[in-house]
C-alpha cells in the first residue's frame, strides 16, 4: 500500500476515533451515604469536572449522571461533611462515604458588609409566585406513596451477664429482635391526582396494601406533607403553621449562611442553611435550601422545626425537578414523624413516609364539571391490584424487612381478625358501634349536664348493611337529675345520591334550651365543647318534622321543613308567664363553605379542612292556627366563621352571629345572651360569653363577635414555660321592642349597652403530643360589669385535643 494511502487510513482512523470519543455519552452512578451510619445521604452536590456538569443525589441517596467528554473528576459536597473529589478513569459506578465534620448551622459567623446569601434569597422569594404548583393553570401527576411505622433502640445492653438481665431489658431485647426481622406496620398506595386552577383538585387512590388487612378502607396519600410550600408565607407543616424562610421580610428574622456554590452547566445552585436568628421569637424552621439561578427557584429543601417546644419530631425533604425546561415541580418528598415522649419497651418509635412523584402533564385539557365535592376517593378495586400493578409503580423491589413485615403481619391481621376491629375503629370515629345492620350511636350513652344531672341510655341507627337509601333511627334515655325519661326516632330516605337529596322525618320528646339556636348543618360539638353541661333550666319539648334537604351547586348545602314543637318550660324567669307553648314553623336554611371539599376514606364521607369562611343563613315563619301552632312570627338568623393567618401575629379566627324575631312569640322562645358562666363549673367552655350566665339577658333581636386570637408560643418559649397563647375578645348586643320591655323590664335584662369581656388563655401548660391542660383567665367589663374586680374575674381550666 503506498505510503500516501496508509496517511489517509491513518487520518481516518483519527478521526473517526476522535468523533466517536466526542460522541461518546459517558454514564456514572452510585450511592452516597455517611461514613459513620451508613444512612443514604439525599441532595448531595455532585459535580463533574469542576462545574461543566453535574446533580445531586435523590432521597435514597443515589444519583446518576450523563456527560459526552470524559469525566477527569466528581466532587461530592454536602453541608457538614467534608468534600470530596474522586478521579474515576473509568469507573462508572461510584460509592461514596462523607466523613461528618463539626455542625455550621450552630456557628456564629461576624461577617462584613450584605450577607451574600440575602441577594440569593430575596430574588427567590422575589419569583416564588411563578414557581407555586396552585398557579398552574392545571396540571397532573401520579404518586406512589409508602409509610412505614418502627422503632430504634438505645445503646446496646451488655449481655454478658445474661442473670443479671432485669425485667425491662428482657422486653427490650425482645423488641429489639423483632424490629432486626420486621417493621411494626406498613402501607403503600397509587394515587392520581389532579388540579384545576384556581381551587378543583381530586385524588382516586387507584391502589392500597396496609400490613395486617385483608380490605383496607384506606390508603396512604401524604396529602398533608404534601401540602408543605416553602413558597408560602406560613406553611402548614402536619397541622402547624410556622414562618417560610422565603416569606417577605424573612432576612430579617433568619439566620441565612451561603454554605457552598455550584456551577453546574449554564446554571448555578446555591446552598443556603437557615435558621430564626438568636433572640427572634416565632414558631420558625431550620434546615437547608438549595437555590438554581434557573427562575431563582428552589431545586431541594430540607426542613424542620427550630424550637424545642414542639411536642413532634419533624423532619420534611422535597426535591424538584424541571419539568418540560419551564416549571419546577415537585419529585421526591420524604417526611420522619416522631414523639419523643412515647417509648416502646426502651425504643422510640418513628413513622416515614415516602412519596414519589412521576407521569407529571402540565396544562391538560381539564374542566371544571370534571371536579366534584368529593376530593379525594378509594377506587373499588383498590385493595385488590395484582402483584404486577405493585411492581410497575415502585421504584424499587421490597426489601427483606418489607417483605417479612407483610407476611407476619397479614398471618397475624387475619387470625387476629384485624379488618374487623378496623371496621369498629371507624364508626367509633363517627361515634357510632357496628352490630349487623344496626350501629349502636354511642353520644346516647352516657350525658351529664347541671339539669338532667347523669343521663344514660341507648340509640341507633340502620347502616349501610340494611340498606344505602333508607335510614332509620330511634332513643331512649333516662336522666337521673330530673327523674324522667326522654325518647325519640328519624327516618330519612336518600331521592338522589349526587345531590344528597333526602327526604327525612323526626320525632323526639326531649330536653331543648330555651332561647338557644339551631342552625342546618352544624357540626356536633367537640370534645372540648361544655357549654351545654352549665344549662341548669332547659324546656322539655315535643317535636315533629319533615324535611327536604340536599346540595345545591358545590359548595351550598339547603334544608326545608315543616316542624311543629310543644315547649314546657322549667325556667322560672318571669313569673305568671305561660310556661306552655305550641309552634309551628316553616324553616329554610343553607350552608354556603366555598372551597370545602370532602373525602370519602374510612368507610365515611368526612370533610377536609378549608380556610375559608363558612357562612349559615336561616329563616322561619311561624304560623299561627296551623297544626294547633299558637304564634305568628318571622325569625332571620345569620353566622359567619371565617380564620385569617398572619405571618408575624398568628391565626385569627372569628364568629360573627345575629338573629331578629319579629312578631308574637314568648319570652322564653326568644334568644338568651348565651352565656357559658356557672358557679358550679371550673372548665372554659368553648362557646359563647365565659363571664356571662346563660339566661341573664334575653334578646328579640341581637348581634355578636367572637374574636380569637392565636399567638401560639409567640410570647412565651421558655426551657419550662411554653403555653401557647390566646387572646379572646367576646361583644354582644340586644335589645328586646318596647312592648315586651315594658311587660318584663322588673325581671328581664336587655344587654343594649352592650356587653364586653375579655380573656387569656395559656393552653397546653401541661400536655402531649395530643392533649393538653391549661388555664384561662376571664374578665367582664363595660356597663354590665360588676363592681368589684373579682366578681368580674373568672379563672377556668382550659382542655385541648389534636383531634
Amino acid at each position: 500500500m503506498p505510503h500516501r494511502f496508509r496517511f489517509y487510513f491513518l487520518l481516518l482512523f483519527i478521526c473517526c476515533g476522535t468523533f466517536s470519543a466526542a460522541g461518546q455519552v459517558l454514564t456514572i452512578s452510585g450511592t452516597v451515604s455517611d461514613a459513620l451510619t451508613s444512612e443514604k445521604l439525599p441532595f448531595v452536590n455532585v459535580v463533574v469536572n469542576d462545574g461543566e456538569t453535574g446533580t445531586t443525589t435523590d432521597l435514597d441517596g443515589q444519583y446518576q449522571l450523563r456527560h459526552n467528554q470524559p469525566i477527569r473528576s466528581v466532587r461530592f459536597s454536602y453541608v457538614g461533611y467534608a468534600t470530596q473529589v474522586i478521579y474515576p478513569d473509568s469507573a462508572t459506578t461510584i460509592n461514596i462515604q462523607l466523613q461528618p465534620v463539626a455542625a455550621r448551622l450552630s456557628e456564629v459567623v461576624v461577617r462584613r458588609g450584605e450577607n451574600p446569601a440575602h441577594r440569593i434569597i430575596r430574588l427567590a422569594t422575589q419569583n416564588r409566585q411563578r414557581h407555586r404548583p396552585e398557579n398552574i393553570p392545571s396540571y397532573t401527576y401520579r404518586t406512589y406513596n409508602k409509610f412505614v411505622f418502627t422503632a430504634v433502640g438505645r445503646e446496646e445492653i451488655d449481655m454478658s451477664d445474661t442473670l443479671s438481665l432485669t425485667r425491662q431489658d428482657s422486653a427490650y431485647l425482645k423488641m429489639h429482635s423483632l424490629l432486626a426481622k420486621q417493621h411494626l406496620f406498613l402501607m403503600e398506595s397509587v394515587t392520581d391526582y389532579a388540579y384545576l386552577k384556581p381551587d378543583n383538585f381530586k385524588e382516586t387512590i387507584l391502589a392500597t396494601r396496609v400490613s395486617g388487612l385483608q380490605q383496607p378502607s384506606f390508603g396512604i396519600v401524604a396529602a398533608e406533607a404534601r401540602a408543605f410550600s416553602v413558597y408560602e408565607d406560613l406553611p402548614v407543616f402536619f397541622g402547624k403553621r410556622y414562618l417560610s424562610p422565603l416569606s417577605p421580610g424573612s432576612t430579617r428574622r433568619y439566620d441565612f449562611l451561603l454554605e457552598e456554590t455550584s456551577v453546574i452547566g449554564n446554571d448555578t445552585v446555591f446552598i443556603i442553611s437557615f435558621k430564626p436568628e438568636a433572640g427572634r421569637n416565632f414558631d420558625g424552621l431550620k434546615g437547608v435550601l438549595y437555590i438554581n439561578s434557573n427562575g431563582w427557584a428552589v431545586q431541594n429543601v430540607l426542613a424542620e422545626s427550630a424550637t424545642d417546644a414542639d411536642k413532634r419530631g419533624l423532619k420534611l425533604q422535597q426535591q424538584f425537578e424541571l419539568v418540560d425546561g419551564k416549571q419546577w415541580f415537585p419529585k421526591e418528598l420524604d417526611v420522619e414523624l416522631t414523639v419523643p415522649q412515647i417509648r416502646l419497651k426502651g425504643h422510640q418509635p418513628y413513622g416515614h413516609l415516602r412519596t414519589y412523584i412521576t407521569n407529571v402533564q402540565l396544562n391538560p385539557p381539564l374542566q371544571r364539571r370534571d371536579f366534584g365535592i368529593i376530593a379525594l376517593k378509594l377506587a373499588p378495586d383498590a385493595h385488590r391490584q395484582p402483584p404486577s400493578f405493585w411492581q410497575q409503580y415502585r421504584p424499587d423491589t421490597l426489601n427483606a424487612l418489607e417483605r417479612r413485615t407483610y407476611h407476619q403481619l397479614d398471618s397475624v391481621g387475619k387470625e387476629a381478625k384485624l379488618d374487623r376491629n378496623i371496621r369498629i375503629a371507624e364508626y367509633l370515629t363517627a361515634q357510632q358501634i357496628p352490630v349487623g345492620k344496626l350501629s349502636l350511636d354511642i353520644n346516647r350513652f352516657v350525658r351529664l349536664s347541671d339539669f338532667e344531672g347523669l343521663r344514660l341510655g341507648i340509640g341507633a341507627h340502620t347502616n349501610k348493611r340494611f340498606s344505602e337509601r333508607l335510614l332509620l333511627g330511634g332513643y331512649w334515655g333516662y336522666g337521673f337529675g330530673d327523674k324522667k325519661a326522654k325518647y325519640g326516632a328519624d327516618a330519612g330516605y336518600v331521592l338522589h345520591a349526587p345531590s344528597e337529596l333526602t327526604l327525612g322525618g323526626e320525632y323526639f320528646k326531649d330536653v331543648l334550651e330555651p332561647g338557644g339556636r339551631r342552625l342546618p348543618f352544624r357540626p356536633r360539638p367537640s370534645l372540648t365543647n361544655f357549654r351545654p353541661a352549665v344549662l341548669f333550666q332547659l324546656d322539655y319539648a315535643t317535636h315533629q318534622s319533615v324535611s327536604l334537604s340536599g346540595r345545591l351547586f358545590r359548595y351550598l348545602q339547603y334544608k326545608t321543613s315543616l316542624r311543629r314543637e310543644h315547649r314546657l318550660t322549667t325556667l322560672d324567669l318571669v313569673p305568671n308567664h305561660p310556661q306552655a307553648y305550641n309552634t309551628t314553623e316553616a324553616v329554610i336554611g343553607m350552608r354556603y363553605a366555598y372551597g370545602e371539599q370532602l373525602m370519602q376514606m374510612f368507610n365515611q364521607t368526612l370533610p377536609i379542612t378549608a380556610s375559608y369562611p363558612v357562612l349559615w343563613l336561616q329563616y322561619a315563619r311561624g304560623i299561627d292556627g296551623l297544626l294547633n301552632g299558637g304564634h305568628s312570627y318571622h325569625r332571620y338568623d345569620v353566622r359567619l366563621e371565617a380564620p385569617f393567618q398572619h405571618r408575624t401575629t398568628g391565626e385569627t379566627s372569628l364568629a360573627l352571629v345575629a338573629g331578629l324575631v319579629n312578631g308574637d312569640l314568648p319570652l322564653l322562645g326568644l334568644y338568651n345572651g348565651y352565656g357559658s358562666y356557672s358557679r358550679d363549673y371550673y372548665i372554659y367552655a368553648s362557646e359563647g360569653f365565659e363571664t356571662m350566665r346563660p339566661y341573664e339577658f334575653f334578646s328579640d333581636r341581637y348581634a355578636a363577635l367572637f374574636l380569637r386570637q392565636n399567638l401560639a408560643k409567640r410570647l412565651f418559649r421558655t426551657n419550662f414555660f411554653k403555653p401557647n397563647v390566646i387572646l379572646m375578645t367576646n361583644i354582644g348586643y340586644g335589645s328586646l321592642d318596647h312592648a315586651r320591655l315594658n311587660l318584663f323590664e322588673e325581671q328581664v335584662q336587655e344587654m343594649n349597652k352592650g356587653f364586653y369581656e375579655s380573656g387569656l388563655l395559656l393552653n397546653d401548660i401541661i400536655g402531649s403530643a395530643f392533649s393538653g391542660i391549661g388555664v384561662g383567665f376571664f374578665y367582664r367589663y363595660g356597663y354590665y360589669g360588676f363592681g368589684s374586680f373579682h366578681e368580674n374575674l373568672k379563672i377556668k381550666i382550659t382542655l385541648s385535643t389534636a383531634f
